[in-house]
């Protein structure tokens, strides 16, 4: 368990629980999992969006990451807080804890996944940012040598896919770019990332 604690009050936020279980005198290791978190909440949004509860990969019961719907690189994904917070300066204490610890989780997990050396995490925090969907949202980018000419051409990268996730969700509210089945399969392998 993690134990944060913010303004004299302390919050506990489940990572991982772990228990030992004896079964046939052999010790087994039984893990409460992500799952069990992401099913406390039976719908999760960004902004006005629903989102399918299959795109989402880890949650805790601040923050949660999902699947993007056009990645820049394989691996691209968001990481949320529960709570619609349109900006930043919104976010209480306990929630730029926890966003940022589950980035950080997240980041660890999908870089080593991916064979990555680096990460790039990036927020864009209003409309002259760069954000399209009026969420706190970091992207997590899973970086190698050479997948950008210059380095920093990722940032340009994000904020022209936002402008064009933004106007593909205002005028298709079916979200068609990549099918449920898709990202739900690549969700689902990120979950199993999360597991004992």
């Amino acid at each position: 368990m993690l134990k944060l604690q913010v303004s004299g009050k302390a919050i506990l936020s489940t990572v991982r629980c772990r228990r030992q279980a004896r079964v046939s005198g052999k010790a087994i290791l039984s893990t409460v999992r992500c799952r069990r978190q992401m099913s406390t909440s039976s719908s999760f949004v960004f902004g006005p969006y629903k989102i399918d509860p299959r795109e989402v990969f880890y949650a805790t019961p601040l923050s949660y990451a999902m699947v993007n719907l056009r990645p820049l690189l394989p691996g691209h994904v968001l990481v949320c807080p529960r709570r619609l917070v349109p900006r930043f300066t919104d976010l209480t204490a306990d929630e730029t804890s926890d966003l940022w610890l589950t980035a950080q989780k997240v980041g660890s997990r999908i870089e080593t996944f991916h064979k990555a050396s680096s990460l790039t995490l990036a927020i864009q925090d209003g409309p002259q940012a760069g954000q399209s969907v009026p969420h706190v949202h970091i992207h997590v980018l899973p970086r190698k040598g050479g997948d950008f000419e210059k380095n920093d051409e990722i940032y340009d990268a994000i904020d022209e896919k936002e402008k064009e996730l933004k106007q593909k969700l205002d005028l298709d509210k079916d979200r068609v770019d990549r099918s449920i089945e898709e990202m739900a399969d690549e969700a689902s392998q990120y979950r199993s990332l999360f597991d004992c």
